[in-house]
């Protein structure tokens, strides 16, 4: 429900840790090393495995020697199989007494876990147990490679002494693990350092009693990488995390997390995997806040179950401790502008030609600046049924019909009935259509007491026509721009919508506001969401789309889009307090979107209301990405009398290794810094490491808050510390 809080971390920590889980490092993102230095798999995996119990013995050679009674030499080529387990070598020594055996020359081996070279071995064959020495080993599932003394293994488990380990390179060893001992669990899919010693460019930083690591994609109980992170308004942060692995199927956490000018928090996380339901429910306490003096929680519960093919159940839960909660404790202008909570549970059926809604919702305030009267109203519940059929190629009927109960514990509450019955005839022709349609909206209220003085009476009922008629046409014509051929079309398109005037003042507004202007307002039957208001109509929309298509690859490069409605009356419906529109017709918009190239994208809306000659609305936006990575992203949003901001947000590889990122909103009409951010981060293919600093609004009536953010990343292993969640790995967030 609301974003992980990423902070500065301190490997310092890590010394502490009696076990580190890092499940997550799979989620890392790049590529793993590709070295010919690594040791290859020498053999396909067996995909099926032996029912016997030892699994049998088996070894061939060019040659054998049984001269001895109790002792056969196998020579050139040797090759000893038992179930996953191979070796070769050049000479093997088997005593037939003791069951056990020797190398002689370098030693290849295998088995379910990792691969190893070695300079010789000795076993026992008959119990499957295996000790080489001079080890170079690799594990199958993961990048992780290193060398060792002594290798000891039983099955697919064992252990390394004097050992190193790395996912990076042989001969890039950017960090390593030195340990006096590595265990290797194949069950687990982990192993254990102990007394280890990490590396970084060759130079020791840190001792480490106990360290675990992945050596495959299972998963395991453990620590994660803790956090340490410093925030202007509460202070030091840190939090360490512990995972729980309790099933193939569901799983835990439990954070621990203490801010220096709060106090103590728990925080916790439990996902689940059923057969028909999966799910999350997350939970955060801290008691007696230092500076609210108050407890403050988080709680959160989603669901989702599958009924059977047609049916399925929703729910989404959350709350609050208070409406200061997000802006106290978010980390991001995404969590601090929370203004409104939602809790829903609905019921959905889904069929051929019906739909069914069944569902209950309640909104929560969650901002000390949103006013109370603008909560929504609770929907206790809500019911919405539609049946559609194509009864001909040329002929659709269908019904939409909802039916709510309104709650609030501000205002006056009522219970309202909207169905809307509907005939539409859609024809096409080769390059054009027309869709004529009709249908009737009746809307029914019983309202309380003190709404039905208001209105004239308990019951109010509103039924009028809607009749549309939509028509279009397109054509296509070659043309040249330049040296490149493109298709154009020309699509021109008019709407007529008729709605008779009713006298709607004496309905209350429990759900419905007027919906923002844009490109598809000009095609609405209502330009209110909502079924408390139905505007009236006599209007035509005109609008005109072109279309530049590359004639090589069918990609559209341009596209140019002007419309505007016409009034023949004025309309009259409105909301309480809203005055009515003005002029003979609703404001032009224009669409523009430019694609100069796969790497350039322009987009351009611009709505002028002609009555006023006035600018209403400007959004320009800009993306260029390139095939180094590079990444830049703008845009310029403005709205008369609301908002005016900007944006600019970049990732610029400076070579291979780094890049540089960076971000910034700003209100021209606050005349304040929204969020900004700038960071570094180097790369390789085994190791990272990201520096940010984060600077972004709490509250207009507060200072921004200034935030540090560091992460080192082992690849294959995890990482330390976090990040700010305004990239994602597709692209930059520029608006």
């Amino acid at each position: 429900m609301r974003n992980r809080r990423h902070s500065l971390a301190c490997l310092a920590v890590l010394m502490a840790n009696p076990c580190l889980a890092q499940d997550e490092a799979a989620e890392t993102p790049w590529l793993l090393c590709r070295n010919p230095e690594f040791l290859p798999m020498f053999r396909e995996l067996s995909a099926t495995e032996t029912t016997q119990d030892p699994p049998p013995a088996d070894i061939y050679a060019d040659t054998l020697d049984v001269s001895k009674d109790y002792e056969t030499v196998f020579d050139g080529n040797v090759e000893m199989t038992r179930g996953q387990a191979w070796l070769t070598t050049d000479t093997l020594n088997y005593n037939h007494t003791t069951k056990l055996y020797r190398t002689d020359g370098l030693v290849k081996f295998q088995n379910e876990s990792l691969r190893m070279t070695a300079q010789s071995a000795e076993g026992n064959q008959e119990q499957g147990s295996i000790v080489l020495n001079g080890v170079r080993f690799q594990f199958h599932e993961s990048n992780g490679n290193g060398t060792a003394d002594r290798a000891s293994m039983q099955g697919g488990s064992g252990q390394l002494k004097n050992a190193e380990f790395s996912t990076c390179p042989v001969n890039q060893k950017q960090w390593r693990f030195r340990a006096d001992q590595i265990d290797i669990n194949q069950e687990t899919g982990k192993g254990v350092a102990r007394n280890a010693k990490l590396e970084l460019g060759g130079v020791p930083v840190l001792w480490l009693p106990y360290l675990r690591f992945p050596t495959d994609d299972s998963r395991a109980s453990g620590f994660l990488m803790p956090a340490l992170g410093q925030d202007s308004l509460n202070g030091l942060d840190f939090s360490i995390p512990y995972y729980f692995n309790l099933a193939p199927n569901y799983d835990a956490t439990l954070t621990p997390r203490y801010l220096s000018n709060r106090g103590f928090e728990i925080g916790g996380e439990f996902r689940y995997l059923l057969n028909r339901n999966a799910g999350q429910l997350e939970a955060t306490y801290l008691p007696d806040d230092d500076i609210r003096g108050i407890d403050r929680y988080l709680l959160s519960w989603q669901d989702f179950t599958a009924i059977n093919r047609s049916w399925y159940l929703d729910t989404d839960l959350n709350t609050v401790s208070d409406i200061n909660y997000f802006s106290d404790l978010g980390t991001s202008i995404e969590e601090t502008s929370t203004a409104l909570l939602k809790s829903e549970v609905s019921l959905h059926g889904r069929g051929k030609y019906w739909n069914l809604d069944l569902s209950v919702s309640e909104w929560e305030i969650a901002n000390p600046v949103q006013p109370v009267d603008t909560k929504p109203f609770s929907r206790l519940p809500s019911l919405s049924v539609f049946a559609g059929k194509p009864l001909k190629p040329w002929l659709d009927v269908g019904i939409y019909a909802e039916a709510v109960s309104f709650n609030h514990e501000e205002l006056e509450n009522g219970n309202r009935l909207d169905v809307t019955a509907y005939v539409r005839t859609p024809i096409k022709g080769k390059f054009w259509y027309a869709t004529p349609s009709f249908s009737w909206r009746q809307t029914e209220y019983q309202l309380g007491d003190d709404l039905s003085i208001v209105s004239g009476g308990e019951s109010i009922s509103r039924g009028l026509p809607i009749i549309s008629f939509d028509a279009g046409a397109s054509f296509e014509r070659i043309t040249t721009i330049g040296e490149s051929r493109f298709i154009q079309t020309l699509e021109p398109r008019l709407y007529y919508l008729y709605v008779p005037y009713v006298d709607q003042d004496d309905i209350p507004v429990f759900d419905t506001r007027e919906l923002t202007f844009m490109w598809s307002s000009l095609f609405r039957e209502n330009r209110y969401g909502g079924a408390d208001r139905q505007t009236d109509a006599n209007q035509m929309t005109f609008a005109l789309v072109s279309r530049f298509l590359s004639t090589e690859t069918g990609k559209e490069r341009l596209n140019l889009s002007l419309g505007r409605t016409v009034y023949f009356v004025d309309p009259r419906v409105v909301l309480p307090l809203e005055p009515p529109p003005q002029g003979s017709g609703s404001d032009w918009i224009a669409d523009a979107s430019i694609r100069l190239s796969d790497q350039w994208q322009i987009g351009i809306t611009q709505q002028w209301d002609p009555s006023t000659n006035s600018n209403e609305l400007t959004s320009v936006r800009g993306d260029w990405s390139m095939s180094n990575g590079l990444q830049i992203g703008a845009s310029y949003r403005y709205r008369r009398d609301f908002v005016e901001q900007t944006n600019v947000a970049f990732v610029i590889p400076v070579n291979t290794n780094w890049r540089i990122l960076g971000r910034w909103d700003y209100s021209i009409r606050d005349n304040q810094r929204l969020e900004s951010l700038l960071g570094f981060e180097w790369r390789s293919c085994c190791m990272g490491v990201k520096f940010y600093v984060a600077d972004y609004v709490r509250s207009f009536n507060e200072p921004n808050n200034l935030s540090f953010f560091i992460q080192l990343d082992f690849n294959g292993i995890g990482n330390i510390g976090g990040q700010p969640k305004l990239f994602d790995e597709n692209g930059i967030l520029a608006y």
